[in-house]
């Protein structure tokens, strides 16, 4: 499946004025353009003027969001991980993911949220003759963790893991933290706090795989970020800490195409630091 980015120009522009809890009013009289034309771009309406200006105005990656806006980017396909899988389910009318991550030798597997559907994931795991060794959960937002209890009944013997900062889920899991880490075989598994998106969120290093990997939840997508509704600030240090991974790291968002440090740096409208 060949995923679209999740965000649009005007879902960037949105998201930054929200986040920074700006009214349209005050918006306007920053960068100078009309309060109608503000709300024409939060609806779509590509007018390079007026979104470089607010691009500008709201402290945007400019060159990017125009670029967004235009159509002309969208992140460079990344090569097959040996070890690594995708899988997509429905959420309303987008997609949302889930990962998974294993050890040949072992046949020991970590799923990294869950989406909205079982189903894609037990065939993975069951078409490789794999088991789940561990659930994690890098948020709690129910998208990401609709399918645990079938994964959970499916392989009892796993542990879920979420951030003790988190609300609870419909499953048992132990509260972890920053600088979480498990191995699996030749796997590493290291977690980091990314909140912002929401107040535990979390991101996880794979190590072990022959090129570094990132599972970013809705820290990060493809040239944006997702929604903060905990804290824009918060978000923002977040994203920082996620690209300073290495170049190389193939990042893993929760919607949209995986992606990676390298184009994020350049290419994330919210990367203007």
């Amino acid at each position: 499946m060949i995923l679209q980015v999740e965000d649009e120009f005007s879902d960037v522009l949105s998201k930054a004025q929200k986040g920074q809890g700006i009214s349209t009013e005050a918006l306007a009289e920053r960068v100078g353009v009309s309060e109608n034309a503000i709300r024409a771009a939060r609806r779509g309406e590509f007018d390079p003027e007026v979104v470089e200006a607010l691009g500008i105005g709201l402290g945007l990656n400019v060159e990017a969001l125009l670029q967004l806006g235009r159509g002309e980017w969208k992140p460079e396909p990344v090569a097959q991980l040996q070890g690594f899988a995708m899988v997509s389910t429905p959420f309303y009318d987008w997609q949302v993911n889930a990962f998974a991550v294993w050890d040949d030798r072992s046949k020991q597997a970590v799923v990294f949220d869950t989406g909205t559907r079982a189903d894609p994931l037990l065939e993975l795991l069951d078409s490789k003759k794999l088991e789940m060794h561990a659930l994690v959960l890098t948020h709690s937002h129910w998208d990401h963790v609709d399918a645990a209890e079938d994964l959970l009944d499916r392989w009892p013997a796993a542990r879920a893991f979420l951030n003790g900062k988190e609300g609870s889920v419909s499953v048992p899991t132990d509260s972890i933290a920053d600088g979480f880490e498990i191995e699996v075989g030749r796997l590493r598994v290291r977690g980091f706090d990314t909140p912002g998106h929401t107040e535990g969120g979390m991101s996880f290093a794979v190590g072990g795989l022959g090129r570094e990997l990132a599972i970013v939840g809705d820290a990060l997508f493809a040239g944006s970020m997702g929604g903060a509704n905990v804290s824009y600030a918060a978000g923002l240090r977040s994203l920082r800490r996620i690209l300073e991974l290495p170049e190389d790291t193939v990042l893993a968002p929760g919607h949209g195409p995986l992606t990676t440090v390298g184009q994020e740096r350049r290419m994330n409208c919210f990367a203007a630091f």
